[in-house]
C-alpha cells in the first residue's frame, strides 16, 4: 500500500464523515478529489485488501434494548427458505447456517433486536410456531462488549479517536 493507501484508510478506521458527500469530504482531508477516493476504495476492494465499508448499528442507542440469539434446529431441505423467511424480518440484524452436533443440534441462528424482551421471545416463538419448528432455543444477550474498528498502520486519525471515545456502549 502506498502512503496515500494507509492515509485513507486511516480516515476510514471510525465513522464515515457525517456530510452529505462524505467522499468529497474525505478528499478534502486527504487533498485529492471525490473521485479519486473512490477510484482509490475500488482499487483497495480490487485488490483484496479492503474488504468493505460498513454502518455499525449502536441497537441500544436506537431504541432497540433487547436483543437475543435465536437458535433453530430445521430440515437441511428447507434452510434456505427458512433461513430466508427469518432474514426478511426487520427485528433480525444476522441469520446465518451453522453445522450442528450431537450436544448443540441447532443449525439456524439469528440474531433478533427489539425494544422489549418480549417483543422478541413472542417474535422468535411465532416464528417457530407458524413454521413447524419444534426445536428452538432463546439466548438472550447478558451484555455487548466493546465494538470498535480495527485500527490498521498504528495511527488513528483524530476524527476516529473522538469517535471511538463516544461509540463505547454504556
Amino acid at each position: 500500500m502506498d502512503e496515500l493507501d494507509k492515509r485513507l484508510v486511516r480516515e476510514l478506521q471510525g465513522s464515515l464523515p457525517q456530510a452529505e458527500n462524505p467522499y468529497l469530504e474525505l478528499g478534502l482531508r486527504l487533498g485529492i478529489s471525490e473521485d479519486e477516493v473512490v477510484e482509490q476504495l475500488k482499487a483497495l476492494k480490487e485488490s483484496g485488501r479492503l474488504k468493505r465499508i460498513a454502518a455499525v448499528l449502536r441497537h441500544q442507542r436506537s431504541g432497540y434494548a433487547a436483543n437475543a440469539m435465536a437458535v433453530f434446529l430445521v430440515p437441511e431441505a428447507a434452510m434456505d427458505m427458512l433461513g430466508g423467511k427469518l432474514a426478511e424480518s426487520p427485528l433480525v440484524s444476522h441469520c446465518y447456517e451453522r453445522v450442528g452436533n450431537e450436544c448443540w443440534p441447532y443449525n439456524l441462528y439469528a440474531m433478533v433486536h427489539g425494544k422489549t424482551d418480549e417483543e422478541i421471545f413472542s417474535f422468535i416463538r411465532s416464528f417457530a410456531l407458524e413454521n413447524g419448528i419444534d426445536r428452538f432455543e432463546i439466548l438472550p444477550s447478558a451484555g455487548e462488549l466493546k465494538k470498535t474498528s480495527m485500527v490498521y498502520f498504528g495511527e488513528i486519525s483524530e476524527d476516529t479517536a473522538s469517535w471511538l471515545s463516544r461509540s463505547s456502549p454504556p
